[in-house]
């Protein structure tokens, strides 16, 4: 089997016009290439039936919109799973602690001794090279969770690479306690080759906008008949249908067009006590969330902004077109308070939403 080149593969795109070239991209394809190689080379295991050590770890990290997630992309395509020895597995950080907390607890209810420890040996068992995109922690419960949980992948012969806005030694943003976050960055720092992308460009600011408009701003009689408009240009002609979604023995109500177009407000997503799971739930359901009434955000309403983040985060990576409404531009929704730097990257992929490129990704609506 051919050796997978990434260098090549990021060449390609660039020669289709797809990407710019980027030197600092470029640059951190070698530790990817390091990665992959680590991955694909032969595996033997000892007589004594243990996992052989972990490949080489990568933790990535830098601005928003610098190709970050293009480059996990082009990685992740080029893992063979031909080879046996691979088993492969991406997925949001965000879902991925939410299905930890879900596995614990049904681990702990069959009486488990070590439930981390053995949740870690039934993910090693699923799969050994474990991809996290937005690598973050802001709950200081997580603290020790997060160290036990990694340390037991790592023993258990389990590849993480990982993208992060921050590096490993700003990466809580919690604000209290950050000391008991200390060994879980040691961890990673240990184990795991850190490395920045660096590329002065945010790179999403560069695609231009889509010919049609799917985030409007201010709110008022206009932002209302952009409403109206928008519903025209999909088709729609009927009135709304009172829907409710099952969510962990939760109800999540909403109104929906064609059964696959659902209609909310801000404060009905993001001002109630709705989570990651509320949203994934919703994706798997809809095609195109149209979000109304997107207020400018004051420091004070910092939960507010988590949630929304939470949900930018959900409908990008499962493709779902958003319509908004809102008061102020994208780049003015949340400039101060808990978490706005993480921010940036909900107002970098709002951008990249109502972007040509985020289009083609879509199906045709």
């Amino acid at each position: 089997m051919t050796k997978p080149n990434l260098s090549k593969s990021y060449q390609l795109l660039v020669g289709q016009g797809l990407i710019q070239d980027d030197p600092a991209q470029r640059s951190l394809l070698t530790e990817f290439q390091k990665t992959l190689d680590a991955l694909v080379a032969p595996k033997k295991r000892s007589i004594f039936g243990k996992a052989p050590t972990s490949p080489c770890s990568l933790y990535i990290y830098g601005n928003v919109g610098r190709g970050k997630s293009m480059l996990m992309d082009l990685f992740f395509d080029a893992v063979p799973t031909q080879n046996v020895w691979i088993k492969k597995r991406r997925v949001h950080f965000h879902a991925f602690m939410q299905e930890v907390h879900a596995r614990i607890h049904k681990l702990r209810q069959e009486g488990g001794k070590d439930p981390v420890m053995g949740l870690a040996r039934e993910i090693a068992d699923e799969t050994n090279l474990l991809c996290f995109d937005e690598l973050q922690a802001t709950d200081v419960a997580d603290a020790t969770l997060l160290y036990r949980l990694f340390d037991g992948l790592f023993s258990n012969g389990v590849c993480i690479v990982s993208t992060s806005n921050r590096p490993p030694a700003a990466l809580y943003t919690g604000g209290v306690q950050a000391e008991r976050f200390a060994k879980f960055i040691e961890l990673i720092e240990e184990k795991m080759t850190v490395a920045a992308l660096s590329s002065p460009d945010d790179y999403r600011y560069q695609q231009g906008r889509s010919h049609l408009q799917f985030y409007y701003y201010p709110l008022g009689e206009a932002a209302d008949k952009f409403i109206a408009r928008t519903l025209k240009n999909l088709g729609i002609t009927d009135k709304p249908v009172k829907q409710t979604l099952i969510v962990q023995g939760r109800q999540v109500e909403f109104k929906a067009y064609n059964n696959k177009i659902g209609i909310f407000t801000f404060y009905e997503l993001c001002e109630t006590m709705l989570g990651a799971a509320d949203y994934l739930a919703l994706a798997r359901r809809l095609d195109v969330v149209i979000l109304t009434a997107i207020p400018k955000l004051q420091p004070e309403q910092h939960n507010a902004a988590k949630r929304f983040s939470t949900l930018i985060d959900t409908l990008y990576e499962h493709k779902i077109k958003l319509v908004c409404t809102a008061s102020v531009a994208a780049e003015e929704l949340y400039q101060s308070g808990i978490n706005s730097f993480e921010f940036q990257r909900t107002v970098s992929r709002l951008v990249e939403m109502q972007s040509p490129g985020y289009d083609e990704r879509l199906e045709a609506i």
